[in-house]
């Protein structure tokens, strides 16, 4: 029999190698960051004037957050519209692995992430996190329904299957687009005041869509107001003993372009001229709040778009005045040419992050998920950001000892795929995928003279117009094996085989 003097002996070793734990995960929990993650809303990469220095309009405020840390040139949203790329950030996994395989949800859809899948905000509340949410949801939640009355919402009882479902400890926003109704706060769970008028905007670059608005919503002070929330929150959780990751989702410049009267006329490129520059003064007050704290040196500032520029922000009158949005890439928001998915991605970390670096690495969005899990040392399962890959290193180092995503899967508005691999970008479709043309609708006499897929070179040819499918049909065989596996792998990572939610529409 084990006599008690050894028991205790034993006893008393696992408990110090338990305090030990306790005490290593503390100081782990110390050093790691603030992160504070600002999504813009169809932002174009040209409408950056770091990243544009033909830009017409400047942006400041994020040009001093990118020459303080890094500015990442070959970053990509995972789609060319907004509800898959969000899907996409939180998930670490393509959304056309989901039911969501073309456009995106309205403000009354049903929850697009199950309760039970990890998300960023739930992986970094393991490690003591606070997590926050504000502004644009758009991946949908389970509004309570009127008795009787299966499609009238009732907007007096909690939403269900929200941002609080999955890691998220407060919320506060609206459920789609600043032009998609019910125009109504949710604040956590719950509607903060219920609807009590119709409105509607028509006017282009003003637009928002007929329907439900509360008293208290206002769409020209939207963006100002959640700004305040969001600085409210970094000022709250400042004194905090651990970190807190505030995922602020911008609802511009979307429609409706809606510049604050005191931006008016500023740009000289009309209302989405002087719309980017009150984002950019916006987010100088975000950092502005993080310095006043004294937690700038320790916070992880994010700064990038879920898509291209959209066509509804005027681009043919901006281009005539000598903007583009999308800078020296084709196409625009929707489509699967780089103009849709190549987005501004900036991060400052002083603490981390050496500043004044240009980083040429090809990252993803869904690559937080992974970046985040390197960051704490967490191992993702084999069913966790299946898209994922981490792009730490290159973040924290100038020279990253290795090259973690060597290929991107790209998806448009029709649900039309690309693939790219280092210069070689393979489009699965004769068409733009979007709103550019060619466009799915065109003419069958049209149509028919194109070619079944586009090959493009981007060292040679980063506007994508020049066509070589018939000069290199290997690449084209090579590239479109790769995207067959990533399809029937459930994953583009490795691990085990996964199963995607249901059965993939390739459209070739």
């Amino acid at each position: 029999m084990i006599n008690s003097a050894f028991q205790r002996s034993i006893a008393t070793f696992f408990f110090l190698i338990g305090v030990g734990i306790q005490s290593q995960l503390f100081a782990q929990r110390k050093s790691l960051p603030n992160i504070v993650f600002i999504l813009m809303d169809d932002l174009g990469y040209g409408d950056v004037s770091i990243l544009n220095p033909n830009s017409k309009i400047q942006t400041p405020h994020i040009d001093a957050i990118g020459k303080q840390g890094i500015v990442f040139t070959d970053a990509h949203s995972n789609s060319s519209v907004c509800t898959p790329t969000r899907y996409g950030i939180l998930t670490g996994r393509y959304c056309w692995r989901t039911s969501l395989q073309q456009g995106v949800l309205d403000g009354y859809s049903e929850p697009l992430i199950p309760n039970d899948r990890l998300t960023i905000a739930s992986m970094l509340k393991l490690y003591h996190y606070s997590t926050a949410c504000i502004g644009k949801w758009h991946l949908g939640w389970s509004w309570a329904k009127k008795a009787g009355s299966p499609e009238a919402v009732d907007f007096g009882r909690p939403i269900l299957n929200g941002p609080l479902s999955i890691g998220f400890d407060y919320f506060y926003g609206f459920s789609g687009s600043l032009d998609m109704p019910p125009y109504v706060y949710v604040e956590n769970n719950r509607p903060v005041s219920i609807p009590t008028r119709m409105t509607e905007n028509p006017s282009k670059l003003h637009f928002w869509r007929k329907g439900e608005t509360s008293a208290d919503f206002d769409h020209e002070q939207c963006l100002p107001f959640l700004t305040k929330k969001a600085i409210s929150y970094i000022e709250e959780k400042s004194s905090a003993k651990d970190p807190f990751f505030l995922y602020y989702a911008m609802p511009a410049p979307h429609t409706p372009i809606l510049p604050a009267e005191e931006f008016k006329g500023k740009s000289g490129l009309g209302d989405y001229g002087d719309y980017v520059m009150e984002i950019d003064h916006l987010v100088g007050e975000i950092v502005k709040a993080l310095k006043e704290r004294k937690i700038f040196e320790n916070t992880m500032l994010i700064i990038a778009s879920d898509n291209g520029c959209s066509p509804a922000a005027g681009t043919i009158e901006l281009e005539k005045l000598g903007h583009f949005p999308s800078a020296q890439f084709r196409g625009y928001k929707a489509d699967i040419f780089d103009g849709g998915h190549r987005v501004p991605f900036i991060i400052n970390w002083p603490a981390k992050v050496k500043s004044g670096r240009i980083n040429n690495q090809l990252i993803c969005t869904t690559d937080f998920m992974a970046t985040f899990a390197e960051m704490t040392a967490l191992k993702l399962e084999d069913n966790q950001g299946e898209d994922s890959f981490s792009f730490y290193s290159g973040l924290i180092q100038e020279s990253p000892q290795k090259r973690h995503r060597e290929d991107i899967v790209h998806h448009s508005y029709y649900g039309n795929f690309s693939i790219r691999k280092d210069n070689w970008k393979l489009l699965l479709t004769p068409y733009s995928g979007g709103w550019s043309y060619p466009q799915q609708w065109v003419v069958d006499a049209v149509a028919q003279k194109l070619p079944a897929f586009q090959l493009f070179n981007l060292k040679a040819d980063i506007g994508e117009k020049n066509n070589v499918m018939n000069e290199y049909p290997g690449k084209v065989k090579e590239l479109k094996k790769i995207m067959m596996k990533y399809i029937s792998n459930g994953r583009s990572t490795p691990g085990k085989l996964q199963k995607n939610d249901v059965p993939v529409n390739t459209h070739f």
